[in-house]
């Protein structure tokens, strides 16, 4: 399904999260900052943070690791401007 959506600005209630990009590539905007994970990075989600993952391409795949499991996510505010996704082909 192509990132036409994305996740919505949110945050989560936990102590402890990482991503671990497997396959492909997606963006993130962490706050007000656009970040982009490719396959082999890992990148640590501090506690809290406002985030979006609002483009990605069609092979992505990743794995989260979140402590702790039973952690919550919570709908926030727009912290800025989204850019527009990559459209699929």
């Amino acid at each position: 399904m192509a990132p036409e959506a994305g996740t919505g600005w949110h945050r989560h209630e936990a102590d402890f999260q990482i991503v671990i990009m497997t396959k492909g590539w997606a963006k993130f905007m962490y706050e007000d900052k656009e970040t982009l994970v490719e396959a082999g990075d890992v990148v640590h989600q501090r506690p809290g943070i406002k985030h979006f993952l609002f483009d990605y391409s069609p092979d992505m795949e990743y794995l989260e690791i979140v402590g702790p499991a039973d952690f919550k996510s919570i709908d926030v505010d727009p912290v800025c401007e989204i850019p527009p996704p990559t459209p699929w082909k």
